[in-house]
Formats: C-alpha cells, sequence, structure tokens
C-alpha cells in the first residue's frame, strides 16, 4: 500500500512551538512527530509515501526516513486543504488502496485488522474512531453494522458518537466520485459528509482502546499531555512494543544524540550534566548536552530537550522545555511547555 501524510497546516494552535517549526517536525521525545508516522507505516509494510507540505517546507528535508521506504513530496504555493493535498497525489493513488494520516498525531494500533475490515465491507473509505474525548469537537455517528450515519454535532442520541483519529484508508474508486472544490477544501466536510447524505457508505473502524495508543498535538496541552503519556507509560513498561522499541532504538542508534536509561525511569542523552545536589524524580527524560545544576528538582514528568540549561534551585515538574531554553535560578516550571531558545525565569515555589 501508498500513504499520504497530510502536513501543510500552520499549526497555529501549537504556537509559539510552530513559530520557527512545521508542525510535524515539532519533537516529542527528541522525535519529530512524523518520525513516529513512518516507523508506524514502515512496520506495516508501505514502502511509498508522499508528503504534502507549505509551511517551513525546507525542514523535511531532514526527516529520518526508515529503511526501503521512499518519500515523495510536493510544495503547495498555497494551502490545499486536506482534500485538495490529497488530490495533488492522484496520478500516484489510482491503482490500489492508500492510506491518509493527518500529520499531528501518534499514534499505534492493529492496522492488519483495519485494513482486513475495509476489504471485507468494500466501502468506499474506512475512518479509524476512537471513544469521543469530551474536550475533542469532534462528532462521528456510527451504526451497529459499522456504518458511518452522520459527522457534526447533533441533538439526538439514536447513534454511538466517536472521534474521528485522523486515519483513513481510501478506496482508488474515491477519485472518480470526489469534486474539484475551490481551495482550500476538506476531505470530511467537503467530500464526506455529501457523499454519506447522498447514500453513499464510509466504514467505521474503532480499534480496541486497551490496544490503542493515540495522541494529537492540537495544542500546548496536547502536546504536553502527549510527552508525559509516552514517558510515563514507557517508565512503567506499559507502552506498546511496537513504540517503545521505536523509542528505544532511535534513542540507542542517533549517530548525534544518543539517549540512555540511566536508571529506571530516567532517560540521559550524550553530554549531560547533572550536579550531585541536584534531585531527579522519575520519569524524566533529559536530552543531549543539557545541565541540571546545584539545587533542582526535576520531575516527575519532565521532558527536556538538548543544550538547555537549568539554573540553581529551580523546581520543575510536569513540563517540556525544548532545545537551547534557559531557567533561570530559582525558577518554578509546573505544567507548562517552554519553547525553543527561550530564556525563563518565575520565583520559585514550595513543591510538598
Amino acid at each position: 500500500m501508498k500513504a499520504v501524510i497530510l502536513s501543510a497546516g500552520y499549526g497555529t494552535r501549537l504556537r509559539p512551538l510552530t513559530d520557527k517549526v512545521a508542525k510535524p517536525l515539532v519533537k516529542v521525545l527528541g522525535i519529530p512527530v512524523i518520525e513516529y508516522t513512518l516507523n508506524f507505516l514502515s512496520i506495516n509494510g508501505v514502502k511509498d509515501v508522499y508528503i504534502n507540505r507549505h509551511y517551513f517546507p525546507e525542514q523535511f528535508e531532514h526527516i529520518k526516513i526508515p529503511q526501503g521506504m521512499k518519500i515523495t513530496f510536493s510544495t503547495e504555493k498555497n494551502i490545499l486543504g486536506t482534500l485538495g493535498g490529497l488530490l495533488s497525489f492522484k496520478e500516484h493513488l489510482v491503482d490500489d488502496d492508500f492510506i491518509v494520516i493527518n500529520g499531528d498525531i501518534i499514534f499505534n494500533f492493529d492496522f492488519k485488522q483495519a485494513y482486513h475490515m475495509h476489504r471485507t465491507r468494500k466501502n468506499l473509505a474506512t475512518m479509524v474512531l476512537r471513544e469521543k474525548n469530551k474536550d475533542i469537537n469532534s462528532f462521528v455517528y456510527m451504526d451497529d453494522f459499522s456504518n458511518i450515519v452522520d459527522i457534526g454535532k447533533r441533538e439526538d442520541a439514536t447513534y454511538q458518537e466517536y472521534m474521528f483519529a485522523g486515519f483513513h484508508i481510501i478506496n482508488p474508486a474515491f477519485f472518480s466520485k470526489v469534486k474539484d472544490k475551490e481551495a482550500p477544501s476538506c476531505i470530511v466536510k467537503d467530500f464526506y459528509i455529501p457523499f454519506i447524505n447522498e447514500g453513499g457508505r464510509i466504514t467505521g473502524f474503532v480499534p480496541d482502546e486497551d490496544a490503542f495508543f493515540w495522541s494529537e498535538l492540537g495544542d500546548l496541552k496536547n502536546y504536553l499531555d502527549a510527552n508525559v503519556k509516552i514517558l510515563s507509560l514507557l517508565s512503567r513498561y506499559k507502552l506498546d512494543s511496537q513504540l517503545e522499541s521505536f523509542l528505544s532504538d532511535y534513542w540507542f542508534n542517533s549517530e548525534d544524540h544518543r539517549v540512555v536509561e540511566s536508571v529506571e525511569g530516567v532517560w540521559l542523552g550524550e553530554g549531560y550534566y547533572i550536579d550531585h545536589n541536584a534531585t531527579i524524580k522519575p520519569p524524566v527524560f533529559i536530552g543531549a548536552g543539557s545541565k541540571i545544576m546545584s539545587g533542582c528538582i526535576i520531575g516527575p514528568d519532565v521532558v527536556i530537550g538538548e543544550n538547555v540549561l537549568v539554573s540553581e534551585n529551580s523546581q520543575i515538574n510536569n513540563a517540556v522545555i525544548l532545545d537551547n531554553s534557559k531557567v533561570l535560578s530559582s525558577s518554578f516550571v509546573e505544567k507548562m511547555v517552554i519553547g525553543s531558545d527561550f530564556t525563563f525565569n518565575a520565583q520559585k515555589r514550595v513543591i510538598n
């Protein structure tokens, strides 16, 4: 199969992290988000991947590509939207079912099961769904036969309510049914909804929640939650085995930024420095070249990027600090994301 990763958006809700980097290249535990997706596709046998770009397109040239995988990029002068971006790759996708994935999610599930359902049902497309999160404004309704019957908020409770997980499997017959729309166009709003309303069939696939890892980097809260969630599951050996293997292999085999687990729940990059009077409370990730000075209390649930300086007597918990930033002496950081190349100074509070 082939896959398209939709990656052209600005990521405005994730600013200021996306002021200088494309959203799919924002790092989670030191790894660009899009590289998690490429790993998933590689494990599931996908060799040809198509990626649309618009915002900082040159940055995508530096991603790590799994062995044996071919990447084809498009660069949009003006953003085409999820539908327009997909249609730009039409000539490459007309021969077989293909995958479409949003570029701002980290996920893992049994793809073979989803694909089997897609092939068995023989509907035009299969949308991967998950249990509804009340904080996310996504409404997809499915009947008892796994047919999606409506998309968009409803007042009645006739059908089970889900949310779209940003992953589709689509039959190439899609291209004979879709109509050109003025850009930017949305595959859900401009195709799926009218297609369903006209009697078309779209399948909904809901992975087993116990085996379905999923995080969206929609905004800063989601971004913090994604980092902390993966780090916490990894430290308790409860992360999905594929994701765990990807992280450990990526960190251990990195040429320039090798990371090792020094003690249980503490991952340290090469060239780190931790003063002997500092306290580390797992789980904690500290990137290459970062320094933790005397009197600091770091953790739990802390991700620190590369070349970060945390000055004396600072306290950090439940936070992400990205590359090349400085935390000045006696600062207190909690439930916060500090972007790259930033100097932070806030009065310390006492952590009980």
